[in-house]
C-alpha cells in the first residue's frame, strides 16, 4: 500500500460545494474569533482559484481582527475593483475610516455621505446614531467595536454552483486529510513542464556567463525595473472636492496648512517623487497631509498613495535613524528603513516569527520595535546582533510602538 492514496475517492466531486462547505466553517470560525483558523481555510479557498468578493470580505476581516494591515489594504483595494458598490465593503472602510477620523465632525460627515448612498443600510443608520449619541468621542472612537458598524452575512448560496465539477482523490497522513486533484499523473504536461525548464535554465546560465564576462556590462544598463506608476497619475486633488483645507485650530493638527494651494502643491510633488522613485521623500510628505488639516476625502487619497508605496516590493531601504523615527512617528509610516540592533524575546508563528528589535540610535539609548519575519533565519535567537531592511507598517497600541515588516534579515555576530 506505500505510494498509495488512502481514501481514494472514484467518483466526480463538485469542487464548488467542497469550497461552500469551507467558506462556511471559516465564516463560523470567524464568528468564534479563531482567526488565523479561518485565515488558514480561506487562503486555502482562495489558491483552489474561487476568487469570489465575500471570500475577500472575511479575509479581510481576518487580517483586521489580526493586525495584517498590508494585506488588509491589498484585499480592500482588490473588492473595490471587483465591485466599489459592495456593501459589506463600503461598511468596513467607513469602519476604518472612523478609527482613523480627527474628530467626531468628520466621523459624522462619513456615515452621513453613506446615507444619502444608501439610505436603507441599516447599519450605516446606526453607526451614524451612535457617533452622534458619543459623549466624549475620542473614547468612543478608542473603544468603537466592529460588529455595531459591519455586517459580514452568510455565506451566500450562489458559491455553491460556482466552479466546475472536479475529481478529487483523498490522502490521510499526519498532517491531516489532502486532497489532490485528479486521478492520473499529467505525463504529458510533466514532460513539457521540464523541458521548458532545461532551456530556461540554459538560457539563464548563458546570461549569467554573458553579464560576469563583461561582455553585457555597459553603463547604466544595471538600473532597478521601472515601476507601474499608472495608478498614481489617477490620483489627484481638487477644489471641487468641498473644501480641501479645513478650518481648526492649529494645535489640534500635527501639520497645518493655511491654503489649499500649499496643501496640492505638496500633493502633486509626492507624486513626481513616488514616480522618481524617491519613495521614503513621498511618504514624508503624504503622511504630513494624511495627519493635517485637510478633508478626508483628501486624507482617503493621501493614505491611497502611502499604501501604494508599502505594496512596492522594490525598494530603497534609507539609513535613517530609528530615533528620528520616534521622534515624529506620523511622518514615517511605510518608510523603507536599514536598521542594526540586538535581537530582544522571539515569537513564532507558525513558520513565521515576530521578534522584538532593540534599535541602536546615536547618542542615546536603544529603541524597541516589533519586527516581523516571514520566514525563519538560521541562527537567529536571543541576543543576536542583526541588521535589518524592511517596511515600517503602523505605529501600534499606546505607546504607537514601530512595527516594521522584514525583507532581509542579516547576522552581524
Amino acid at each position: 500500500m506505500t505510494g498509495r492514496p488512502r481514501y481514494p475517492h472514484t467518483t466526480t466531486v463538485d469542487s464548488a460545494r467542497i469550497n461552500y462547505r469551507l467558506v462556511r466553517d471559516a465564516y463560523r470560525s470567524l464568528n468564534r474569533k479563531k482567526f488565523q483558523e479561518a485565515i488558514a481555510v480561506l487562503e486555502k479557498v482562495l489558491a483552489s482559484g474561487l476568487g469570489d468578493i465575500y471570500v475577500l470580505l472575511l479575509l479581510s476581516v481576518a487580517y483586521l481582527y489580526t493586525d495584517q494591515f498590508g494585506k488588509l489594504a491589498r484585499f480592500i483595494t482588490k473588492m473595490k475593483e471587483m465591485n466599489p458598490s459592495y456593501v459589506p465593503l463600503v461598511q468596513v472602510e467607513a469602519f476604518l475610516k472612523l478609527k482613523a477620523a480627527s474628530d467626531r465632525d468628520e466621523a459624522l460627515r462619513i456615515y452621513i455621505e453613506l446615507m444619502a448612498k444608501y439610505p436603507g443600510d441599516a447599519h450605516v443608520l446606526r453607526g451614524k446614531t451612535l457617533i452622534s449619541d458619543a459623549d466624549d468621542f475620542a473614547a468612543f472612537q478608542k473603544g468603537a467595536r466592529f460588529q455595531d458598524f459591519v455586517n459580514i452575512p452568510r455565506p451566500p448560496a450562489y458559491l455553491k454552483t460556482t466552479g466546475p465539477a472536479r475529481a478529487y482523490v483523498g490522502k490521510l497522513d499526519k498532517r491531516g486529510i489532502r486532497i489532490i486533484r485528479g486521478r492520473r499523473f499529467p505525463w504529458r504536461l510533466t514532460g513539457r513542464v521540464l523541458l521548458l525548464a532545461v532551456i530556461g535554465a540554459a538560457a539563464v546560465a548563458g546570461v549569467w556567463y554573458l553579464a560576469g564576462s563583461g561582455l553585457l556590462r555597459l553603463p547604466g544598463s544595471f538600473k532597478k525595473p521601472s515601476q507601474d506608476y499608472e495608478s498614481v497619475d489617477m490620483v489627484s486633488v481638487s477644489g471641487t472636492e468641498y473644501d480641501l483645507v479645513k478650518t481648526v485650530k492649529k494645535e489640534r493638527v500635527k501639520v497645518f496648512y493655511q491654503s489649499a494651494r500649499d496643501m496640492t502643491d505638496d500633493f502633486n510633488r509626492a507624486r513626481k517623487l513616488i514616480k522618481a522613485e524617491k519613495h521614503n521623500d513621498a511618504l514624508y510628505i503624504l503622511n504630513g497631509i494624511y495627519s493635517s488639516n485637510v478633508n478626508f476625502v483628501v486624507k482617503e487619497k493621501a493614505d491611497f498613495l502611502v499604501r501604494f508605496v508599502m505594496n512596492l516590493e522594490d525598494r530603497d531601504f534609507g539609513e535613517i535613524s530609528c530615533g528620528v523615527v520616534n521622534e515624529n512617528k506620523y511622518r514615517y509610516r511605510g518608510y523603507a528603513v536599514r536598521w542594526k540592533g540586538r535581537v530582544g524575546r522571539v515569537r513564532d508563528r507558525g513558520d513565521s516569527r515576530l521578534l522584538t528589535l532593540f534599535c541602536e540610535t546615536t547618542g542615546g539609548d536603544p529603541i524597541e520595535a516589533d519586527v516581523f519575519l516571514w520566514r525563519a533565519v538560521p541562527g537567529l535567537a536571543t541576543g543576536s546582533r542583526i541588521t535589518i531592511e524592511g517596511v515600517i507598517a503602523d505605529f501600534l497600541g499606546k505607546d504607537r510602538r514601530m512595527y516594521v515588516i522584514a525583507r532581509n534579515v542579516r547576522l552581524l555576530e
